[in-house]
C-alpha cells in the first residue's frame, strides 16, 4: 500500500480537508500518516499559481515550465529540461504563440493550466487533485484525462463533475458522516445505481414486514437481477481496464516497431545477417501488435454491448 491513513477523526470533515490531510498540509487529531520512501506526491489544489505579480511579469510560459522541470529532475541539463517544457506545452493543448507570453497576460483558465504543468512537471507517482475540472477548457480537459488513463501511479480527485470521475476513477471513497468512508470498487454512475437498488430493496421489505405475501416471488426475481447487474458491471469495468491497458502497449510496440524500421532502412550496409536479425525483431514486435488489436477489439465489443443494457 502506497500510503496508510488510519485516522480516526478530522475536526472539519470535508473533501478538501481530507486531501489537505492526505498530502500532509493539515494535521489530524489522532492516528498516523506513513508514506513510502519511493513516493513523489503531485497536489493540484484550488489555490492557483503560487507566483507573486513581479514573478509573473518577469516570466514567460516556456521559462516557468522549464523553471519547474529543473527543479524536479535528478540529471539532465538545460537542453533536457527545455524538451521535457516543450513537450509538455504541447501535450496539454498550449498555443505555441503563447509560450512566450508572460505568466500574466495569462487568462484565468490558462493558468489553470500552467498550474497543472506544475503539478505534472515533478513525475509524481501519487497525485492529489481537487476539482482539476473547474475553468479547464474542453481541449485541455481532454489532454488531462488521456494523461490520467496512462497514469502509472495513484490518483486521488475530488469532482462535482460526474463524466470526469466516471471516465478517470475506479474506486470510490463515500464519505458517509462522523468520520466513516466507505469504501466502493466502481464509478459514480455505479454508485449511483446501487444506491437506487438499496432503496429498492428498503421498500420491498417494507412491503415484506407488513404481510404482503405475493411480493416474496417479485422479491427473489428483483435480487437475481440485482446480481446480474452487478456481475455485468464488474465485467464492464474489467473490460474497459483491458482497453486501456492494451491502448498503452499497443503505442509502446509501435513506438518500437518504428525505431526498428528505421534501423532497418539505416543498416543496408550493416551485412544480411543484422538486417535478418532486425526484420525477425520487427515481424515479432507486429506479431504482438496484431494479438493486442484483436485483444482490444473483442474488449470493445463486450464494452459496447453491457453499455446497451440498463445496469
Amino acid at each position: 500500500m502506497l500510503i496508510s491513513i488510519p485516522f480516526q477523526i478530522i475536526t472539519v470533515v470535508g473533501k478538501t480537508t481530507f486531501l489537505k490531510v492526505l498530502s500532509g498540509e493539515l494535521p489530524f487529531n489522532s492516528g498516523t500518516r506513513e508514506v513510502g520512501d519511493t513516493i513523489v506526491m503531485g497536489v493540484y489544489d484550488q489555490l492557483g499559481l503560487r507566483l507573486d505579480e513581479q514573478e509573473q511579469k518577469e516570466l514567460t510560459v516556456l521559462d516557468f515550465v522549464i523553471q519547474k522541470v529543473q527543479a524536479s529532475q535528478k540529471e539532465g541539463g538545460e537542453l533536457m529540461a527545455q524538451d521535457e517544457a516543450r513537450r509538455l506545452l504541447q501535450q496539454f493543448e498550449f498555443p505555441k504563440r503563447r509560450w512566450i507570453e508572460r505568466v500574466s497576460m495569462l487568462s484565468g483558465g490558462e493558468k489553470r493550466r500552467l498550474q497543472l504543468l506544475e503539478v505534472i512537471s515533478k513525475r509524481p507517482n501519487f497525485l492529489i487533485m481537487d476539482e482539476p475540472s473547474c475553468d479547464m477548457d474542453l481541449n485541455t480537459l481532454a489532454a488531462l484525462e488521456e494523461y490520467l488513463n496512462a497514469f502509472n501511479g495513484v490518483v486521488i480527485t475530488v469532482s462535482h463533475d460526474r463524466s470526469f470521475a466516471d471516465r478517470c476513477s475506479d474506486h470510490l471513497f463515500v464519505f458517509q458522516g462522523d468520520g466513516v468512508i466507505k469504501d466502493f470498487p466502481g464509478t459514480l454512475s455505479e454508485y449511483a445505481s446501487v444506491l437506487v437498488g438499496l432503496e429498492n430493496d428498503k421498500i420491498l421489505q417494507q412491503q415484506s414486514e407488513n404481510g404482503d405475501g405475493s411480493l416474496q416471488e417479485e422479491k427473489i426475481d428483483y435480487k437475481e437481477a440485482k446480481a446480474k447487474r452487478n456481475e455485468q458491471r464488474n465485467t464492464l469495468r474489467r473490460a474497459k481496464k483491458d482497453m486501456a491497458n492494451l491502448e498503452n502497449a499497443m503505442e509502446k510496440l509501435k513506438a518500437k516497431a518504428t525505431k526498428l524500421q528505421k534501423e532497418i532502412e539505416g543498416s543496408s550496409e550493416a551485412g544480411w545477417t543484422v538486417l535478418a536479425d532486425l526484420t525477425e525483431k520487427l515481424n515479432g514486435v507486429n506479431d504482438e501488435i496484431e494479438e493486442k488489436e484483436m485483444l482490444w477489439l473483442e474488449a470493445a465489443e463486450e464494452v459496447e454491448q453491457l453499455n446497451e443494457v440498463d445496469l
